[in-house]
């Protein structure tokens, strides 16, 4: 009886060319592509500030006070990320400037599966430890240091102390935490060790970043993610947010400016979730999708974030390879395990240009554990990560310009933040983004400037803190 493998073996060249002319074909997004998107992310960013409930959120921040940049004083930014937990202590000394000290700590699994209680604890003892790290672990007689809790999940909130987690995204799972309040979850759990930490505001990680860039430059529109997962946040006029005029919600704190914004948390990353037509999708991303923790939420992110661009092209290789385009059909019980093809691998592949592609061999054959790879092989291995790489990157310059077009900020001029390990340091992302947009714009792109942020979410908890302590000792002079 044939083996199936080996009558993959017989593929032709003509053949092996076609199957990649049809992959390139499948995640090639042309400009027209893109606008088409941007079309449908702005009807939905619409929807989602007129209404709750909608596919992209739009949720309000209830930040209605930009930082002037002379703001000083002492705070903490405690972050809780898809990846591990890092603690900060921000100093604001005015002009602009800002130094941190900081700590990471892991998420164990069995925290991100857990009981909500658990964590809060874990995140109680991790400040505990991180006040006696930075010297202040004997600071009890003191005025508690406010801290601004930054978590990236969607929130809905009422007030800067209120909120709670709508849906726990990437690889979370964790369960008694409906309609419960973080800000007293964890204020609760810091008073129960004695600790001298008042939980002043809680944010999303892009409101966060949009906070920490705007410290320094003023006029930063936006702020978005490319990590683990992917977010986007801004500054809306508030008479766009109709959803938070209703005389029966909470009102947004008086800023004193003559048009009041808010900043708006998007969680771009459910584009698509509702309307799978909005966002061309490969049977590779179905898959990825359906074999997810999570499948049918959070499509966008899906095809643009850490979590899972490694997946996309570990589900493509495997495809070539049961076809015979790949390792002449040779098995690999690493590279048939999902999640082990990571975005890191993607990176370190892109940016091979031995002539060899040496570091792709090592890849393939010493961490994966492929019998052998030819340099064919190898040159496939790359076509393949620098396509997925480069929707991604095309994606987000279209999520980025439904922002631009929303706000018709492209004329004045603009500041946006970016941050994240992908946007950072995934090869070529920048001036992938920047190709798209120039696309959109053409010279007009060089109005748009886009600047890094580290660090971002955790000082940008800060800077929510310190807004949060200013406007509750303003109330309580009046």
């Amino acid at each position: 009886m044939e083996n199936p493998a080996d009558a993959g073996l017989c593929l032709t060249d003509d053949q092996k060319r076609k199957a990649l002319e049809e992959l390139i074909q499948d995640f090639d997004l042309s400009t027209e592509n893109l606008k088409n998107i941007i079309k449908h992310l702005l009807k939905e960013m619409e929807s989602g500030l007129k209404h709750d409930n909608t596919n992209v959120p739009m949720l309000p921040s209830w930040i209605t006070r930009r930082p002037t940049g002379q703001e000083v004083g002492e705070y903490i930014g405690l972050e809780l990320s898809g990846s591990s937990i890092r603690i900060y202590l921000v100093t604001l000394h005015g002009k602009g400037k800002i130094t941190t000290r900081q700590q990471k700590y892991p998420i164990h699994e069995h925290l991100k599966k857990g009981s909500i209680n658990a964590l809060i604890d874990y995140l109680a003892v991790s400040v505990d430890s991180f006040l006696s790290f930075v010297g202040k672990g004997d600071c009890r007689h003191q005025e508690p240091i406010g801290l601004g809790f930054v978590i990236s999940f969607p929130l809905h909130q009422t007030a800067l102390n209120n909120a709670s987690v709508i849906r726990w995204t990437k690889d979370f799972a964790v369960t008694n935490a409906d309609g419960k309040n973080i800000v007293d979850l964890l204020q609760t759990g810091l008073d129960r060790r004695h600790i001298p930490v008042t939980v002043e505001a809680t944010c999303n990680g892009a409101v966060g970043c949009l906070l920490a860039h705007g410290y320094r430059s003023l006029d930063t529109l936006l702020s978005c993610t490319v990590s683990t997962g992917t977010n986007a946040a801004y500054w809306e006029q508030m008479a766009n947010v109709q959803k938070c005029l209703d005389p029966n919600k909470p009102k947004p704190m008086d800023s004193g400016d003559d048009v009041p914004e808010m900043i708006i948390n998007t969680e771009w990353g459910s584009f698509g979730d509702e309307n799978p037509e909005y966002l061309p999708r490969t049977m590779y991303d179905n898959r990825v999708n359906r074999e997810s923790t999570n499948p049918g939420v959070h499509i966008f992110e899906k095809m643009i974030s850490g979590l899972y661009l490694g997946e996309i092209a570990r589900n493509i290789m495997t495809e070539f390879q049961d076809r015979g385009i790949l390792f002449h059909g040779n098995y690999s019980p690493d590279l048939n395990t999902p999640n082990t093809f990571e975005a890191a691998y993607m990176s370190a592949i892109e940016s091979d240009d031995t002539p060899e592609l040496a570091d792709t061999k090592h890849i393939m054959e010493c961490i994966l554990n492929v019998p052998s790879t030819t340099l064919d092989d190898r040159r496939v291995v790359k076509q393949i990560c620098e396509l997925v790489g480069r929707r991604a990157a095309r994606l987000t310059a279209a999520a980025i310009s439904a922002i631009i077009q929303k706000r018709d900020a492209l004329e004045g001029g603009l500041t946006i933040s970016v941050e994240g390990t992908i946007y950072e340091h995934y090869p070529n992302f920048p001036n992938r983004v920047n190709e798209a947009l120039r696309g959109f714009y053409g010279h007009s792109v060089d109005r748009i400037n886009i600047g890094i942020t580290r660090d971002g979410n955790g000082i940008g908890g800060a800077l929510a803190a310190m807004l949060a302590r200013e406007e509750r000792q303003e109330k309580a002079k009046k």
